[in-house]
């Protein structure tokens, strides 16, 4: 029996939108692959982002703990490419034994229900792999940065989790940044006046930091000479990005200028494939002593009712 005209138009329609999700899965796990080497960790992606790439793209975590370079590209292609057409990712449907056209149908439903469902699938993947790629890219990737304005004023800051302040489960996050600030080339001592920082975090929250001087001082910079300090911001999330400006004034002209505080990261130590690979064989190790106590456990009794058995005799 021949393929009805409307199952022909429906699955020529699912497979044209499967092969424009397929580009755009590529286009969308190359821009992640970028971001994982340009950060420096494989922990690109949040708890909860974690939990649905679990369920949309298995295996994904051992995927990542390999190292390479085109991780989540190759695993896209592995999940959603079909056989040797590289534009259609439809999953293989085992021919039924049936015959005539009760096992067309069957065939028929099976390859639809599947198809649909890998579309669902990349859909998902796509829209969740496409936001990830661009709050990543802009974010910083360095917990540190170091800039020089043109006016000559020199401003490098390191940031830090503060651990014993966090607390996970309550999404709250407090991260710690010292700020040196130098006059290196400015002829004219240069008062700081005012801040501005812009956060954002990993979810893409950004809130945006006003003030006068900074933690209550206004300081008057030499030529040569520094102010260095220290200060805190909460976050919701565990990763986040933070930059800014400050503003001076020249103590002699009087002249205003806005000091550029180059962006950087806020964030846990960084984890690499390495770190990854090392959990998972750690918890292979664990889950494999766990069998062997419970089987030499079991041994144990059944040597303890041999022997009460030969006493008897």
């Amino acid at each position: 029996p021949g393929t009805s005209p409307t199952f022909a138009r429906t699955r020529g329609m699912t497979l044209s939108l499967g092969r424009v999700l397929y580009r755009g899965l590529l286009r969308s796990s190359k821009r992640i692959d970028a971001q994982i080497q340009r950060h420096g960790t494989v922990d690109v992606f949040p708890e909860a982002e974690c939990a649905r790439l679990r369920e949309i793209l298995p295996g994904y975590k051992s995927q990542l703990a390999v190292g390479s370079a085109n991780a989540v590209d190759a695993l896209v292609r592995v999940s959603f490419r079909h056989g040797s057409d590289a534009d259609v990712f439809i999953d293989e449907v085992h021919k039924s034994r049936e015959s005539g056209a009760l096992a067309e149908e069957r065939a028929r439903a099976m390859r639809t229900t599947t198809e649909m469902s890998r579309l669902d699938d990349a859909i998902a993947a796509h829209a969740l792999l496409r936001r990830r790629a661009v709050l990543l890219e802009g974010m910083a990737a360095e917990s540190n940065s170091d800039v020089t304005s043109s006016d000559g004023v020199r401003v490098a800051v390191r940031a830090a989790l503060v651990p014993e302040l966090s607390v996970p489960a309550e999404n709250a996050f407090v991260f710690s940044y010292t700020v040196s600030i130098q006059n290196v080339a400015c002829d004219e001592p240069v008062q700081l006046v005012s801040r501005h920082w812009v956060i954002q975090d990993e979810d893409g929250n950004t809130e945006e930091v006003r003030g006068t001087g900074v933690v209550g001082f206004q300081p008057v910079l030499e030529k040569g000479t520094s102010f260095e300090y220290t200060s805190q911001a909460p976050l919701r999330a565990l990763k986040g990005s933070m930059g800014g400006s400050f503003c001076a004034v020249g103590q002699v002209s009087g002249r205003v200028m806005e000091v550029p505080v180059g962006d950087f990261a806020l964030g846990p130590p960084k984890r690499g494939a390495k770190d990854v690979a090392a959990e998972r064989d750690e918890a292979s190790s664990l889950a494999e002593n766990d069998t062997d106590a419970t089987t030499k456990k079991a041994k144990g009794k059944g040597r303890k009712v041999d022997r009460t058995a030969r006493l008897a005799r």
